[in-house]
């Protein structure tokens, strides 16, 4: 019994969570949350200053929002590996949690350090490190958990939506196709490297460093051709193709080759006509590739 719970335990916290897609908000709703408990429960003396209350409080609000952004915004930068939105799940989630509120804790003690003039006590460490971490850690950790399973039926029922379209779309799809003449794309990359290819045949375009990693069927099989290009250039080539989107950062997806979407906690990912890779869904693109779907199949 013990044995099961702890497999469950553990495939949930491998489970998909969504990396913040406005990091700004966190940080400043995040502050405005730790203003509003100290002045409201006013912990640490603070319901003994007689002088300018408020701006002390506003200043613990700063450096909340500086402690915050060093994970956020300089962490991703120093371990992409781990920060990769791909591979983010719920246990990477609450690690992030912890180093959050360990940083807030030791912004706030360094800062009430200097307001008060308490000295660098490590006493009053503790104190901030377990207030910071009674007050934020469950109800945080009760979001996590809320939202990931919000977030999971949400991208479920869409998934199940753009699939019901994608069984009635292939004859409107031909005839989108046929309308734009099914352009040619060419794709040019260093001295003498070009590729040129027919749009019904395109996969998808994958962002790889200073390359571009092109995706199509050629005699009914799949090809690739890397090629010393950015992707920006890549969006320029299909610009021509309605069919052909951005779908992530990474990547250009041809929805016409969009045979089954499915849904997690982060978005959408879309499994492609003889193609074993699944191409991830980004939420600021989810909308737009939603309505294409839906636009193909004429409903």
């Amino acid at each position: 019994m013990g044995s099961h719970w702890d497999e469950k335990i553990r495939r949930y916290l491998q489970s998909p969570y969504p990396v913040a897609y406005q990091r700004w908000k966190v940080v400043l709703i995040s502050s405005l949350v730790v203003f509003l408990i100290l002045l409201v429960l006013q912990p640490f003396g603070i319901s003994g200053i007689r002088q300018h209350k408020f701006w002390i409080l506003v200043g613990f609000m700063g450096v909340t929002a500086v402690s915050l952004s060093i994970p956020m915004y300089v962490f991703g930068k120093l371990f992409p590996k781990f920060y990769k939105e791909e591979t983010w799940t719920v246990w990477k989630q609450i690690v992030n949690l912890l180093q959050i509120l360990f940083f807030i804790a030791i912004g706030n003690w360094i800062y009430s350090t200097l307001v008060f003039g308490w000295g660098l006590r490590w006493d009053v460490f503790c104190a901030f490190a377990l207030f910071t971490l009674v007050i934020g850690l469950f109800p945080t950790v009760l979001f996590i958990l809320l939202n990931q399973n919000r977030l999971l039926a949400i991208h479920l029922k869409e998934a199940t939506e753009m699939n019901l379209h994608l069984q009635r779309s292939v004859l409107p799809a031909e005839s989108v196709e046929t309308k734009q003449d099914s352009p040619f794309l060419l794709f040019q990359g260093g001295i003498r490297e070009s590729l040129e290819l027919d749009s019904k045949d395109l996969l998808y375009v994958e962002s790889n460093g200073n390359y571009i990693r092109v995706n199509y069927q050629k005699a009914g099989k799949n090809v690739q051709c890397l090629l010393r290009a950015t992707m920006k250039q890549a969006e320029e080539v299909t610009a021509v193709c309605p069919l052909v989107l951005k779908c992530h950062r990474a990547f250009l997806v041809n929805v016409r080759k969009v045979v089954k979407v499915n849904g997690n906690s982060q978005g959408h990912r879309l499994l492609l006509e003889g193609c074993p890779e699944e191409i991830p869904v980004s939420r600021g693109y989810s909308k737009q590739v939603k309505e294409l779907i839906e636009g193909i199949s004429g409903d």
